[in-house]
């Protein structure tokens, strides 16, 4: 499925992915400024350690597929 380019959801769920991606990664700081501009609220994350950043990059993978689904 191709997302709109013109779209600002599209845009926002492009950025979740890029959040999940640059928090597994381990690049926190890029992480949290994709997802701030998502506009999507994670509540009480703990990014401390490797195993939450990964924990937390699942989580956001799981939001980004059932945004990207309910656009079709």
């Amino acid at each position: 499925m191709a997302l709109n380019k013109h779209s600002l959801k599209a845009d926002k769920i492009a950025d979740l992915y890029r959040a999940a991606f640059y928090l597994a990664n381990g690049s926190k700081e890029i992480a949290i400024s994709f997802l701030q501009k998502s506009g999507e609220e994670f509540r009480s994350m703990n990014l401390k350690g490797r195993r939450n950043q990964i924990f937390w990059a699942e989580k956001i993978l799981d939001r980004f597929q059932k945004l990207k689904y309910s656009l079709i």
